[in-house]
């Protein structure tokens, strides 16, 4: 059967990245959804597969089945359809999981507690296909994976019982006849859930004892020695194995099915049984140890930390090369005095818990409230960047209230502050009133450069007069230009 290669889409939103394994009706690839973007395992039937109605209606009728198989133990069907191209495909859910192909056999064996926990997943997977109509019929380690992060087994291509093929001896290859029961290959028998048990005793077998139990150099051999000879003892690989581990062994490959084990579920209460038999149950023991010793570690923790806690004294500490900043309220309290006053502390001679410990009534700065009450700055405020109170002052009338809200009709006059530090001219004398007449003479005129206190007009200089008034008696005249 031809794979897909990498990075070809199917139904126009499912990219495949890798094959996973080549099953009777199709190939599995692990894939990626490119709409959801998220990573998802197709099962495609190629177009030259699907043009036979037999192998068609049989692909979708498990493809609609399988959507019915819930375990946490077996990969999840979602969806099922077809492509533009005639192929077929199945959907089933992620999984970030190696094939068991690939960490078992060449001579490594698994701990008898490692080795039951990851059977064990694969038993309960197969139990639940049972009875829910299915058999996988072709249990091996490529159809299992298993999650590096936490153990986690994903049983995969399972079929519709009853519809199982059976095999030839020259059509697998031998990695595939040496996980195969007799009845695989031979018309008396029909293919049933009893040969999933004989799958999980040679999986069983091989990972305790780091090899298959019957090998031979054709696939002809192999299955020979499935009907005839009998599985050898795991004592010859290694001699930790309890006996009740090598019975179950022997009891799930039996030659006759009826002999065997009938059910998974009877399976794993021996499994059980075996994991525990002679001092084997260290895992569960050691497990059950830790849980019950962390738990009482916690709550000794937590009894300690509760009766014995202390509050520790925290108490902030001014730094020496820090500047006094003008708070926007005054200050309110012995520390920020101290920390106004910082800047006295000279490093060479004060420490910093003897600025602290200085009394409020000794600290330098304004008021010993507000450091800048003064108007100046405080010792060692930064100087060249202070800038004096200016720019316009306001006249403002006590009896008038608040500033910001005068009463009507007073409007507050802005008076420029006087920058000239110049000699100031004396001033003229002031006129006796003669009248109040608006029109009255010149003598009766205001100045010409005051203004009325309730003007708020700028003030304008006088116009001079067209005839110039008359000088008196006992005063020199101004108005000629000869030199007496």
């Amino acid at each position: 059967m031809s794979e897909l290669t990498t990075g070809t889409i199917v139904a126009d939103k499912f990219r495949i990245d890798s094959p996973i394994r080549t099953g009777e009706l199709g190939v599995f690839y692990r894939g990626r959804h490119l709409f959801m973007d998220k990573p998802v395992t197709l099962k495609v039937l190629p177009g030259s597969l699907a043009l036979d109605e037999i192998i068609r209606d049989r692909f979708t009728d498990e493809a609609r089945a399988a959507t019915a198989l819930a375990s946490p133990n077996i990969l999840a069907a979602n969806d099922f359809g077809s492509d533009k191209d005639g192929s077929f495909y199945v959907v089933y859910e992620g999984f970030d999981g190696e094939a068991l192909k690939n960490s078992i056999g060449a001579g490594i064996q698994y701990p008898v507690e490692h080795a039951a926990a990851l059977i064990r997943q694969i038993a309960d997977a197969v139990g639940t296909a049972h009875e829910n109509g299915f058999i996988h019929g072709n249990l091996t380690p490529d159809s299992v994976l298993v999650s590096p992060a936490d153990g986690t087994v994903k049983v995969f291509d399972f079929e519709l019982a009853g519809r199982a093929f059976r095999r030839s001896s020259d059509d697998r290859a031998n990695v595939g006849v040496a996980y195969l029961a007799p009845e695989n290959f031979s018309g008396f028998r029909a293919i049933d859930a009893r040969s999933d048990i004989y799958g999980l005793g040679i999986i069983l077998f091989q990972m305790l004892a780091g090899e298959v139990p019957f090998k031979g150099e054709t696939p002809t051999d192999v299955m020979l020695k499935h009907a005839e000879e009998d599985v050898p003892a795991l004592t010859e690989f290694r001699k930790d194995v309890p006996a009740a581990m090598q019975d179950l062994i022997k009891k799930a490959l039996a030659k006759d099915p009826d002999e065997r084990y009938q059910t998974a579920a009877e399976f794993v209460a021996d499994l059980d049984k075996a994991v525990t038999a002679s001092g084997s149950g260290t895992f569960w023991k050691t497990a059950v140890a830790v849980v019950f010793g962390t738990a009482a570690l916690a709550l000794a923790l937590i009894y300690g930390t509760s009766v014995k806690q202390t509050l520790p004294v925290t108490q902030l500490q001014p730094d020496l090369n820090g500047q006094p900043v003008q708070p926007i309220n005054p200050a309110t309290g012995a520390d920020e005095l101290a920390l106004a006053a910082m800047p006295i502390a000279d490093p060479s001679t004060m420490t910093n818990a003897e600025v602290i410990g200085q009394p409020p009534s000794t600290l330098s700065g304004g008021d010993n409230y507000n450091p800048w009450a003064t108007g100046a700055p405080p010792p060692g405020a930064p100087l060249p960047t202070y800038v004096p109170p200016g720019g316009q002052v306001y006249t403002i009338d006590p009896n008038t209230g608040s500033p910001f809200m005068p009463p009507d009709g007073v409007i507050l006059v802005p008076v420029p502050v006087n920058t000239d530090t110049g000699p100031k001219p004396t001033p003229s004398p002031k006129q006796p009133a003669s009248n109040t007449n608006a029109q009255g003479s010149p003598g009766n005129e205001p100045p010409a450069n005051k203004k009325p206190a309730d003007d708020p007009r700028p003030s304008k200089p006088a116009p001079e007069k067209a005839t110039p008034s008359k000088p008196s008696s006992d005063e020199p005249e101004t108005g000629s230009d000869e030199t007496p």
